[in-house]
């Protein structure tokens, strides 16, 4: 809910700053501000708005004017910092950011961050198998193919550069993808990357400018070759029919939280964390089950404090002496 919440602020926002960039009106510059501030207090990756508002204007202008465009936003990212200093102050000290699992370099950081650029640039395009919480990868500096994702994405950054005379909005969509995407990136500590570095809801605001671009694209594309209209209704059909089945097909498994982690263990046998909430689901009904999956946790994560705990109340409760 926060996600679809800070998304309609956010994009509220953008549209009330693109309007007072047009006109100067300072009613519409205070509109912006105050759904910006609305949408990061609801979800902090919107702090990225102002630097998204720059990148727009360098594609619509081809440059970018400290006076008109960088000034202006100077309460933006004020905010924006103000917001994300809170935020990672939270995740480390009261949500539990921190620790051996959270302990990478800034090399190892930069894998990850290459490796989900690609991740969600593939689930984007081609969005089947979604997991509640994919496979935890394995990161480390002395595997070589790992380099290759970060120097691909630097090296397609590079390749739509170039060409930036002709047309910006490649590199334009590009820059604000991997710029909405940069909170979850790996550069900071979140509490999901105990489970997964990557995960669906991450790029809900960031697949916009991929999909506008697409979008734009077909537009031009029937504007020029004039396809009759029910050509246009078909080939709208096909590509909307396989998206509806899948949403269809995905929404299925949050129907309730146990067909929720049973799905996810299904398809992410390595999932811990599913065995662990999916026992203390079962509690107290089910004790024998619970205390299974609390097992079942251990075994893929020795260390697992909250399993140990929850099988030793397993345990405790299967010891008990039943009341008349």
């Amino acid at each position: 809910m926060k996600n679809t919440l800070s998304g309609a602020l956010v994009l509220g926002a953008a549209l009330a700053y693109l309007h007072f960039d047009d006109t100067r009106r300072r009613r519409s510059y205070v509109l912006a501000l105050a759904l910006f501030a609305a949408a990061v207090l609801s979800k902090t990756v919107t702090a990225m708005l102002p630097a998204a508002l720059l990148i727009l204007f360098w594609w619509r202008r081809g440059s970018i004017d400290r006076r008109r465009d960088v000034r202006p936003l100077a309460p933006f990212f004020a905010l924006g910092i103000a917001a994300g200093l809170l935020t990672a102050w939270v995740e480390r000290t009261l949500i539990g950011a921190y620790g051996a699992e959270f302990q990478f370099t800034f090399v190892e950081r930069v894998l990850i961050a290459g490796r989900a650029i690609w991740f969600y640039l593939a689930q984007l395009i081609w969005p089947s198998n979604l997991i509640f919480v994919y496979p935890r990868w394995e990161i480390s500096r002395s595997i070589w193919w790992q380099y290759l994702y970060p120097l691909g994405a630097l090296a397609l950054l590079a390749g739509l550069w170039f060409p930036r005379k002709r047309t910006r909005a490649p590199l334009a969509a590009l820059l604000l993808f991997c710029g909405l995407l940069f909170p979850a990136l790996g550069f900071f500590n979140v509490y999901p990357f105990r489970f997964s570095f990557v995960a669906d809801h991450f790029q809900y605001l960031a697949g916009i400018p991929i999909i506008a671009l697409v979008s734009a694209g077909l537009a031009t594309l029937a504007a020029r070759w004039k396809p009759r209209s029910w050509m246009a209704a078909a080939a709208a059909l096909a590509l909307a029919a396989p998206l509806a089945l899948l949403t269809w097909s995905q929404s299925r498994q949050y129907a309730d939280a146990e067909t929720l982690y049973r799905t996810t263990m299904g398809r992410n046998p390595s999932c811990w964390m599913a065995y662990n909430n999916l026992g203390i689901i079962k509690l107290p009904g089910n004790v024998k089950e619970a205390a299974a999956l609390f097992e079942g946790a251990l075994r893929l994560k020795p260390d697992y404090a909250e399993a140990h705990n929850n099988l030793g109340h397993a345990l405790q409760m299967q010891a008990a002496p039943t009341r008349p």
